[in-house]
């Protein structure tokens, strides 16, 4: 299962596999579809399947991306998921973002060079990483109440 999926313009491309590659060395299972999908893979159908199960989305918020009906069909989706949505901004404002992706803290690089989208990716990186590990202490603790429930009735 993925932990984050990259919604992104196929021009940002480049960009977006410096963001996966950063994402990955962080150890999370990122889907990117330019690296994700495999030949023959039916591309519509796991581009939704993984955005559906990934609970954060990193939205590379280009002109092109915000101008694309594929990436607004995903953004859409996740804002309707109510996923966690980080917009990485680097050429236009912010207040560009599209609809509502406004009111949700971009991460603002213009002018920034490839060593801060870099460390920006590792920021977003820990926040998903912690909130992974506390969604798995939730499930250890529900676990660990089950079999204490169950040995109770023994």
């Amino acid at each position: 299962m993925p932990d984050c999926f990259i919604s992104y313009s196929s021009s940002d491309d480049e960009l977006a596999r410096f963001v996966e590659a950063h994402l990955r060395a962080q150890g999370l299972n990122v889907f990117l579809a330019s690296v994700s999908l495999q030949p023959g893979d039916r591309w519509s159908e796991a581009i939704w399947s993984n955005l559906k199960i990934s609970p954060w989305v990193v939205f590379l918020a280009s002109r092109a991306a915000c101008q694309s009906a594929y990436v607004q069909q995903e953004l859409g989706a996740a804002l309707a998921s109510e996923k966690r949505i980080v917009p990485i901004v680097w050429d236009l404002p912010p207040s560009e973002l599209p609809g509502w992706l406004k009111e949700r803290q971009a991460l603002d690089l213009r002018g920034g060079s490839l060593d801060d989208l870099a460390l920006a990716v590792n920021d977003v990186a820990a926040a998903i990483v912690s909130d992974k590990q506390k969604g798995a202490l939730v499930v250890g603790a529900l676990v660990f109440g089950l079999f204490w429930l169950a040995s109770k009735g023994k």
